[in-house]
């Protein structure tokens, strides 16, 4: 079995535009996901301000450590688009993905190798920016500043718990 018929029988959730899909430090559910459609940013605390990281686009897994080693979330998820649709992968369904569909690893990994490239890189440019503010020099750069994230406290996280890995014929994706 390919990647594309274990991503087909996934669970699925679909949020609206501002939701918030799980906060920064909260317990992971255990749960990851994939995107099959809309736009999700990421956004992180960095020196006591939110700070966007980068979007998550259709075809995307995020989510990934809580299946690794169930760790505190380490940034918030928020919807951007009108909505979005994901499936939820947890232990079990990660386990039978890993065994049916190899290029399933090799693509989680390759992924999350460029994500801490690019977050690092993310971070430090951030960084970087705050402390040339602090001395007063202003950087001349061509690249717009972020917009605010959302209040993340006034939005609901969305219940991931007690959904299952048996989808219903409307939930299994055209891919």
């Amino acid at each position: 079995m390919g990647l594309k018929e274990s991503l087909a029988k996934l669970s699925m959730i679909t949020i609206k535009r501002g939701e918030v899909l799980f906060k920064e430090g909260v317990p992971s559910n255990g749960a990851m996901f994939f995107l099959f459609e809309g736009q999700l940013d990421i956004y992180k605390h960095i020196d006591g301000k939110h700070s966007k990281l980068r979007s998550i686009l259709p075809g995307e897994f995020f989510g990934e450590m809580a299946i690794i080693n169930n760790s505190p979330r380490a940034a918030s998820i928020v919807t951007v688009s009108e909505y979005a649709k994901l499936g939820i992968i947890n232990r079990g369904s990660f386990v039978k993905m890993s065994q049916e569909s190899p290029e399933f690893l090799f693509l989680l990994l390759k992924r999350v190798i460029e994500r801490l490239y690019e977050t690092d890189s993310k971070i430090r440019a951030i960084k970087k920016r705050e402390d040339d503010e602090k001395k007063g020099i202003t950087a001349s750069s061509s690249e717009p500043e972020e917009a605010p994230p959302p209040s993340a406290d006034d939005i609901p996280m969305i219940p991931v718990e007690g959904l299952t890995d048996d989808p219903t014929e409307e939930d299994i994706p055209r891919v």
